[in-house]
């Protein structure tokens, strides 16, 4: 990820009021203390009794947390406004004056200054109305993964969702009115209040955008995809990949950094191309019902929990023995990681695999991988690499029918 000051310009600053931290790396390490600074590629934290703070690179860290995620007040109704770059919003109101989209945030249990919000016209994917509701919601994603190439102002009928399809050009000066062109070049002008449904926001692509820097998420309820930070005293204004700008005037409102995204990559959310061995024409139903093992993303073979040890692992894959699983990188990763060993189960301890991995064609991991042994982590260099390579084989007479990687992650 690139971190240049063209895109993440963060002036250094000491905060005028002391933001309590919990910080966790990808590593695994922990960092307790005050955040005191922030700037283009590290963040310091004091830690209770140090002399001076520490810091820490951004392109290592996992997350920053002042607290848990707060859930919204109870009964809460509200609508959510989403970005094209995947920011979310929680609204109670929205007006939209000339290019610009006025949002009245989600108010949050306990009293918090609202941040200011400056969101041009252009940076709006979809607006769902009543988005507290689980049958609005699929609903609308029903409406969306239809959606032509036209805005939509989305009326609600008894008969369901009723999309009048046109280009929205702007608000009016009230923000309660736009103005709307219709297919037949027609302009109209429809109450906002009209658009029971939504209103969903037919936006070109754009060829180049800026990198994904983190994800933040505040006291609101919202999730910023952010990819600059501005940190002044203990104002932090977040603007996001669309251009849109969130700015807090109290960083209590601000309860995670979450710079795992753009920053790593699981193994099992790539596509494989993937070899496996000849199908078993004599299954374990007889003859006629053959079976081949094929991998599996975020779960053993059988479907049960990928468990190491007894530890078990929410991300990683499982490859069965004569298989090969090919991964396209993009060149922009520096190290693959993984927890390997061989799935958890009873009368395995003789089972053993030979787990290959190759990089650009390279093997840089070649080693038998036994039941007996305690699961291990291993960290392989795959600089600009196109590639990732990962082939089990079969080892003598007990060879075991899988071999786990645990958390296996690409890291930038």
């Amino acid at each position: 990820m690139i971190r240049s000051a063209l895109f993440f310009a963060v002036v250094v600053a000491t905060l005028s009021t002391a933001s309590a931290a919990d910080v966790t790396t990808l590593a695994g390490r922990k960092v307790t203390g005050t955040l005191v600074a922030i700037d283009a590629t590290t963040i310091a934290v004091q830690e209770p009794g140090a002399a001076t703070p520490t810091r820490l690179a951004t392109k290592e860290l996992a997350t920053v947390e002042t607290r848990k995620l707060p859930a919204p007040p109870k009964d809460a109704k509200f609508d959510e406004l989403e970005l094209t770059d995947g920011t979310v919003l929680r609204l109670t109101k929205l007006l939209v004056r000339g290019k610009q989209i006025e949002p009245a945030l989600l108010t949050p249990a306990e009293p918090l200054t609202a941040p200011k919000v400056e969101l041009p016209l252009g940076t709006a994917f979809s607006y769902l109305r009543n988005a507290d509701d689980a049958k609005s919601r699929d609903e609308w994603k029903k409406l969306l993964a239809g959606r032509g190439k036209r805005d939509l102002f989305v009326v609600r009928g008894a008969d369901g969702l009723n999309p009048l399809a046109g280009t929205v050009i702007e608000g009016t000066d009230g923000g309660d009115v736009l103005t709307f062109e219709r297919e037949d070049g027609q302009r109209v002008n429809l109450k906002l209040s009209r658009a029971s449904g939504g209103i969903a926001f037919n936006q070109p692509p754009r060829d180049q955008v800026p990198p994904t820097l983190c994800k933040v998420g505040d006291a609101f309820g919202n999730t910023l995809v952010a990819t600059r930070l501005d940190l002044a005293g203990s104002t932090l204004k977040v603007t996001t990949v669309a251009g849109a700008t969130v700015t807090y005037a109290e960083l209590d409102a601000v309860v995670v950094l979450d710079f795992r995204q753009g920053n790593l990559t699981y193994l099992s959310d790539l596509d494989a191309t993937a070899d496996y061995a000849p199908v078993e024409k004599d299954g374990l139903l007889g003859e006629q019902f053959g079976y081949q093992r094929k991998l599996a993303r975020d779960r053993s073979l059988d479907g049960s929990d990928l468990t190491l040890d007894g530890k078990k692992f929410a991300r990683g894959v499982s490859l069965p023995p004569d298989s090969t699983a090919a991964y396209k990188l993009d060149g922009g990763y520096r190290e693959f990681k993984a927890v390997v060993g061989i799935q958890d189960g009873a009368n395995r301890e003789s089972w053993s695999l030979r787990l290959r991995v190759e990089v650009g064609g390279r093997a840089v991991f070649d080693e038998v991988v036994k039941k007996a042994m305690k699961p291990r982590e291993i960290v392989l260099n795959v600089k600009d690499a196109k590639e990732l390579r990962v082939t089990v084989e079969r080892v003598g007479l007990f060879a075991g029918d899988q071999i786990n990687l645990g958390d296996a992650r690409l890291q930038k």
